[in-house]
C-alpha cells in the first residue's frame, strides 16, 4: 500500500468537511448590507425597457434556444441583452421603448413552431401576466346583413378580450372581411367552427375562424401547449386515426397527401359520433320497452321491463393507439 494514500485520503476528506462548514451562518447576526443606489438605479433602468418570453410548449421550446430566436425574429440581433430565469423564462432588455413597441406591434411569434408568449416585466405582478396572445382573428362565412360592430364584437368576446372590430367593406375586386384583434387566454383551447345562434328562432350562422400568426397547436383538443400525441383525447383514436393524423402533419408528404389524411380523420369522427348517437338511442328504446312473460303454473300474463344489457364500447374506441412518427423539428426561426 502506498504510504501517501492515507495523507490523500485524509486531504480530500478534509475539504469536504471544510466545504460543509460554509453552510455556518457567520455574520448574520451583524449590520445588513445595502445594495448600491447606483446599482439600484440601473436595475430599474434596464427593467423598464425588459420583456419576458415564455414558450407555450417546453417540450420543444428551450429557453437557451428562445434566446437566440427571438432577437433574429425582431431582427435585433446584437442589439438586445437576454437572461435566463429559473423559470423557464427568458428576459430581454432593449435599448430603447421603441423597439419594445415595435416587437409587441408584430406579435404573436413562434419558436420551433410554438407560440411565445411575451409581456412587459412591470406586468408580472399582475393575474394575467405572460396568460394571454394577440391574434388577429378573421371572422368567415358571416351573413352580409350581420356585419355590424356589434355583431362582430360578441362574436370576437367568444374567443377573447376584444382590443378592436375590424370591417372591411367588399369591392369590386376584393371580398368583404371581417376580423377582431384579441388577446387570446393561453390556456383556452383554439375554436376552428363554431355554430352561433345570432337570433332567437333563426338558423344558425356556421362560421369559422382563422387566426393571424398561429402556426402548431393539438389537432385533437386545440391545446397550445401540446401536440396531438400527448393529448389525453389521443388514448380514444383508432390506430388508423393516430396514422391519419401523423400523415396530415407530416412535412415530407404532398399537400394533397395531407389533406386528404385529414378530411379521412374527420370523416372517420364523424363516423364514430353518429355510431355513439345510435348506440344511444337503442339503449333508450330497450330500457323503455315492455316485455311480457307467463308466470309458471298460470294462465295469468303480466307485463314487466326487460333488462336492458350495456352496448360495448364502439370498435373505434377500443383500438390500440398508434405510435406516431417524430418528424425532424424545425430550424430555429429567423
Amino acid at each position: 500500500m502506498d504510504p501517501s494514500e492515507g495523507v490523500y485520503q485524509h486531504i480530500d476528506s478534509t475539504k469536504e468537511i471544510w466545504k460543509a462548514l460554509q453552510d455556518m451562518t457567520l455574520g448574520s447576526d451583524r449590520d445588513r448590507w445595502s445594495i448600491h443606489e447606483h446599482a439600484r438605479e440601473v436595475f430599474q433602468k434596464d427593467h423598464r425597457t425588459c420583456l419576458v418570453a415564455m414558450g407555450l410548449n417546453p417540450y420543444h421550446q428551450n429557453p437557451a434556444g428562445l434566446k437566440v430566436a427571438l432577437p433574429r425574429a425582431w431582427q435585433l440581433t446584437g442589439k438586445v441583452e437576454s437572461q435566463i430565469n429559473n423559470n423557464g423564462t427568458v428576459n430581454f432588455y432593449f435599448e430603447s421603448e421603441h423597439h419594445i413597441l415595435m416587437v409587441m406591434e408584430k406579435a404573436p411569434y413562434t419558436y420551433r413552431g410554438w407560440l411565445v408568449a411575451l409581456d412587459i416585466w412591470s406586468n408580472r405582478s399582475k393575474p394575467d401576466f405572460l396568460r394571454t396572445i394577440p391574434f388577429k382573428v378573421k371572422i368567415l362565412n358571416l351573413p352580409n346583413m350581420y356585419r355590424r360592430p356589434e355583431i362582430v364584437w360578441s362574436i370576437g368576446s367568444k374567443l377573447g378580450h376584444v382590443k378592436e372590430v375590424l370591417i372591411i367593406e367588399p369591392t369590386v375586386n376584393r371580398a368583404a372581411e371581417v376580423s377582431v384583434k384579441i388577446d387570446f387566454n393561453v390556456d383556452h383551447p383554439i375554436i376552428l367552427t363554431k355554430k352561433v345562434e345570432i337570433f332567437t328562432n333563426t338558423p344558425p350562422a356556421d362560421l369559422s375562424f382563422r387566426y393571424t400568426g398561429l402556426q402548431k397547436f393539438c389537432i385533437i383538443c386545440g391545446s397550445l401547449r401540446h401536440e396531438f400525441e400527448a393529448c389525453e383525447g389521443a388514448t380514444l383514436l383508432t390506430q388508423r386515426q393516430m396514422r391519419l393524423l401523423d400523415t396530415g402533419t407530416n412535412p415530407y408528404v404532398t399537400a394533397e397527401e395531407r389533406s386528404t389524411a385529414i378530411q379521412q380523420y374527420l370523416a372517420s369522427r364523424k363516423e364514430g359520433e353518429t355510431s355513439r348517437n345510435t348506440a344511444a338511442t337503442q339503449t333508450m328504446e330497450e330500457e323503455a320497452t315492455v316485455g311480457f312473460i307467463t308466470p309458471a303454473g298460470t294462465g295469468v300474463m303480466s307485463s314487466a321491463p326487460t333488462s336492458s344489457t350495456a352496448l360495448p364500447a364502439p370498435a373505434d374506441l377500443t383500438d390500440d393507439q398508434g405510435t406516431k412518427r417524430k418528424a425532424t423539428e424545425e430550424a430555429d426561426e429567423e
